[in-house]
């Protein structure tokens, strides 16, 4: 069983979107893994910019301009 996590800095999509990506997700584990549909995880988790860092900077300060 496929357990997919995808994490991405807040705010999330909104549902339609997340849905569409969801079950884009799922039909590439479905061709490619041969995985089953009802049985195919996907999750998605929100995270705080100031929690999420790209060479030592958080994401919240990057956005501001922050050096």
């Amino acid at each position: 069983m496929p357990f997919i996590n995808v994490k991405l800095t807040n705010p999330l999509p909104d549902k339609e979107t997340q849905d569409k990506i969801a079950s884009e997700i799922t039909e590439i584990f479905i061709q490619n893994l041969g995985k089953v549909p009802e049985r195919t995880v996907v999750v998605f988790e929100g995270v705080n910019a100031s929690d999420f860092y790209f060479g030592g900077k958080s994401v919240e300060d990057i956005k501001k301009g922050v050096k």
